[in-house]
């Protein structure tokens, strides 16, 4: 039988408990810290494509402190302040970045984002500089930073940003949309500010001309641009402005007439030489109507009309061999005019170019079979959408 004494723990097994326990709580916070970095990052990118941005926040608080002097942590949850709309916690986040790295990869950017955010666009506009600053090329400071200059109606500022953009890239969509944008807003702007000055002055009366001919509203322009010069008589541009409404309305007599006033102001005016050549074309006066459009090829090189009509004269002219240089030239330029393509036929079986004849007709009764397809399936909808509106 045991005594009572031996029930009693060793001086020996209370010190290896002591020991165990105080080693236990040296280690607990060296292996809450054997996560890396990365590990961390790769978890809370999770929860972010899960839209969890609550859980990524709270991963990435855990991280930064584990890891004080990781920047990219720090730049990721101010990124997640962000998207959650917190934008003074982002703020105070990005900066702590700043202060150790002032040029840390597009925290400055994401700053100025967050101050865009909160209608700071004085500092939103300091921000994006310095990512420009250090890349000239980053695309998003420079967008936001032509929004932030609209935002303080500073629009000449906002326009070169707009077209720096799109000479990097002419085929950015939402660089071109924001500029249409932009200019349409400030075009109904100045014609609000001229139409308080005088509601019905040459000017007022000219823009509403011109936007009649866009919505091919052609009598009405023709009546305001009477109405310009029975005011002012030598306006810059009413003679063409209105010779073009009287072309586009198919009344050529008087198109004519006005067209060569224009020409007398400005003889290489592109699209008055057009139109007239084009009139002198259509009631067989070649001669007359070369020389207007040899001037519209050497004013606008890839209008491929120009090309078109003066090859046709040249032909008509059995300039044979200068209308196929026209001609192909046309082609080049727009390869889907069918109407190019069938005088180029004609051409060639005039000089004796069979191959090239029937290589020309081809792809000109291809691209009418295309074009009846279209105009047939374009019927067939809009019978369709009656159809179904009755319905």
């Amino acid at each position: 039988m045991l005594s009572r004494a031996s029930n009693n723990p060793s001086p020996r097994i209370i010190y290896t408990l002591v020991a165990f326990i105080a080693l236990s709580a040296f280690c607990s916070p060296l292996m809450a810290q054997t996560q890396s970095p990365e590990e961390y990052l790769r978890q809370a990118a999770e929860a972010e494509k899960r839209n969890d941005y609550a859980g990524a926040e709270k991963i990435y608080l855990e991280a930064a402190k584990a890891y004080p002097n990781q920047p990219e942590i720090f730049k990721r949850l101010g990124i997640i302040y962000q998207t959650e709309l917190k934008f003074p916690e982002s703020i105070e986040t990005f900066q702590k970045v700043l202060d150790g790295a002032p040029q840390y990869p597009e925290v400055n950017f994401y700053l100025g984002l967050s101050y865009f955010g909160i209608n700071q666009f004085e500092k939103a506009l300091s921000s994006f500089d310095r990512e420009l600053e250090a890349n000239p090329q980053y695309r998003r400071a420079r967008y936001f930073e032509a929004q932030a200059y609209r935002s303080l109606n500073r629009n000449s500022d906002a326009l070169r940003q707009y077209e720096i953009l799109l000479a990097q890239d002419p085929n950015d969509e939402r660089a071109l949309y924001q500029l249409v944008r932009f200019l349409k807003s400030a075009t109904l702007q100045a014609i609000d500010h001229l139409s308080n000055l005088d509601q019905n002055s040459v000017y007022i009366l000219e823009l509403r001309a011109e936007s009649h001919t866009d919505q091919e509203k052609y009598p009405e322009a023709i009546y305001e641009y009477k109405e310009v010069i029975a005011k002012e008589p030598d306006f810059p541009g009413v003679h063409f402005g209105l010779g073009e409404a009287y072309y586009l309305n198919v009344n050529y007599p008087k198109a004519e007439k006005e067209l060569r006033l224009a020409l007398a102001e400005d003889p290489n005016l592109p699209k008055a030489n057009y139109y007239l050549g084009d009139i002198l074309l259509k009631s067989s006066r070649v001669n007359e109507a070369v020389p207007l459009l040899e001037i519209v090829v050497a004013a606008e090189p890839n209008y491929m009309k120009g090309y078109y009509l003066l090859g046709k004269c040249y032909a008509a002219q059995g300039r044979l061999d200068d209308a196929v240089k026209l001609l192909e030239k046309a082609a080049e330029l727009d390869p889907k005019d069918k109407n190019v393509h069938y005088q180029l036929g004609q051409i060639y079986m005039r000089i004796k170019q069979p191959e090239k004849s029937r290589q020309q007709m081809d792809l000109f009764e291809k691209l009418y079979a295309q074009e009846r397809e279209n105009k047939g399936k374009r019927v067939e909808e809009t019978h369709k959408g009656a159809g179904d509106t009755k319905d």
